[in-house]
């Protein structure tokens, strides 16, 4: 009966299949018409996976004869741009006895002008025949994910010359780099290899960086189609900041100083993680974004952040609707106050997450109790007139608020109290007056979630718990409250990856 289906729709069914070189390879045994119409149709040859056979020698690596029948395999895509990925990684733990004089690149480098997307993962000296192009006609290559794996004293040996390989790529619009090291430390190669910047769409820039911090804002100067943008540049500075303070301050001054001013008018959603090597105003200092929608920082330590935010907005005057602050240690209080910036972006804030694992928290939980207070039920903090009219709320149409502290003290169990009052879920008896009840019809707050490590076991923190359990039980609207935690700790956020690959930084993203 199968052989009896007419070549056009045997295309169709194995095009709504999750093409794999082993679902193409059963597939063809179905029998001699199948064999014939999939390896004679090089649309469904355009995607290469390196194939788990190199896991049968592992110990060896690839040989000429694996080189040898993967090329004949993607010559069967014909014509068609080529989906390249490549990840040594389960050769790479384990070939430690003879090593092969294969490249798992020799593979593809002969189809270098069919390129149309390359993922690859592998270690450091490998991607020497990738390198050693120069300027090759790369002309359907469209997007770039280089993963570099190496560890702390691995002998980085990189070409002094300028790595041009993606230069005359004209349709290249997404570049993903990521050092894979040990311990996050920073790869310096943004110096050492040249990328057409200025017709990016998409960027992403994962623990490598140049001696210079300031050459990430020079991407950014000419990056003017950039849409977004995700950078983490690493965990460790040249000089420790705690042991050299005075040395590592005056170095960072100096990067500072030689900062380039960037305009990224397409820019709608931005990433910074910072460990160490650089902070988020580093960026923002220089950056006008009038298009941001959506802004991620993670583990800052808090220096001029609330300043450095504030004037961004009055630059940029950004349509801004997420807003995602991560802070670990060394918070300054003062910045952790950004009720001046969520002024400028009242209107347009749908989504705050406020994550404040400080370890001196008191000030801390007392200044971010305060900043809720105005976010949600501004009776107290508002700017009263004596005219009787109502405060007008400091994020009106805000939706989801996520605050995730150290411990709940009961400042900060009243203030989520309030918040919940602030929904009709309890009787307000806080000595309001009657405008309360027209203001919180206007209230917009969809889902609110509470992250503690310590919930200690005072009689408002006790309060607020029973008021969370009563919530499933009620129908007041469609406000949904979220308690959570892990008891008495967390494990430090400060060196996982952001909330895109891990479930245990505190997000409306990674719930469940």
């Amino acid at each position: 009966m199968a052989d009896r289906l007419p070549p056009e729709l045997i295309v169709e069914i194995v095009h709504h299949l999750p093409v794999t070189d082993a679902i193409l390879g059963v597939l063809t045994q179905v029998c001699s018409t199948w064999r014939r119409v999939i390896t004679g149709e090089p649309k469904l040859w355009r995607k290469y996976i390196l194939s788990s056979r190199f896991q049968l020698d592992r110990r060896v690596g690839p040989s000429r004869s694996h080189i040898e029948f993967d090329q004949q395999r993607l010559q069967r895509a014909g014509p068609y741009g080529l989906e390249i990925v490549i990840d040594d990684s389960a050769i790479r733990k384990t070939w430690t006895r003879t090593p092969s004089p294969y490249n798992l690149l020799d593979v593809i480098m002969p189809f270098y002008k069919q390129w149309q997307t390359l993922q690859l993962s592998l270690h450091l000296d490998c991607y020497k025949p990738l390198f050693d192009l120069v300027r090759p006609e790369l002309t359907m290559l469209e997007g770039v994910s280089l993963n570099f794996h190496w560890r702390y004293g691995d002998v980085i040996q990189l070409e002094q010359q300028l790595i041009k390989t993606f230069d005359a790529a004209p349709r290249l619009k997404r570049v993903e780099l990521v050092s894979g090291s040990y311990n996050s430390l920073s790869l310096p190669l943004l110096d050492r290899i040249s990328f057409p910047y200025q017709r990016l769409t998409t960027l992403v820039l994962e623990y490598v960086s140049d001696a210079n911090p300031s050459v990430l804002t020079q991407i950014l100067a000419v990056a003017t189609n950039l849409e977004c943008a995700r950078f983490g540049l690493g965990c460790q500075s040249a000089l420790d900041s705690r042991q050299e303070a005075d040395e590592w301050e005056r170095r960072y001054e100096l990067y500072r100083s030689t900062r380039s001013f960037a305009s990224c008018p397409k820019l709608v959603d931005l990433e910074i993680i910072s460990q160490g090597l650089i902070e988020t105003d580093f960026v923002l200092g220089v950056l006008t974004a009038p298009a941001l929608r959506e802004l991620r920082s993670y583990h800052p330590l808090g220096l001029r952040l609330g300043s450095a935010l504030e004037a961004f907005q009055k630059r940029s005057k950004a349509p801004l609707r997420l807003l995602h602050l991560h802070y670990y240690d060394g918070v300054d209080v003062d910045d952790v106050d950004l009720v001046a910036f969520l002024k400028l972006v009242g209107e347009t804030l749908q989504e705050l997450v406020y994550d404040v694992h400080d370890e001196d928290d008191f000030d801390t939980n007392l200044k971010v109790s305060e900043t809720m207070e105005m976010i949600t039920f501004p009776n107290d903090t508002g700017d009263f007139t004596g005219t009787g009219k109502s405060y007008d709320p400091l994020l009106p149409n805000l939706k989801r608020l996520g605050v995730a502290l150290r411990s709940c003290p009961p400042v900060v169990a009243c203030t989520f109290g309030r918040v919940v009052a602030s929904r009709g879920y309890a009787d307000v008896s806080l000595g309001c007056s009657s405008w309360l009840k027209d203001w919180l019809k206007k209230h917009r707050l969809e889902e609110v979630m509470l992250y503690c490590d310590d919930f200690q076991l005072y009689a408002s923190v006790r309060s607020l718990r029973k008021q969370l359990r009563s919530f499933e039980e009620r129908e007041v609207d469609a406000l949904k409250m979220t308690w959570c935690g892990t008891g008495w700790t967390r494990e430090s956020p400060k060196w996982l990856p952001c909330e895109g690959k891990t479930n245990r930084t505190f997000s409306f993203d990674n719930r469940g």
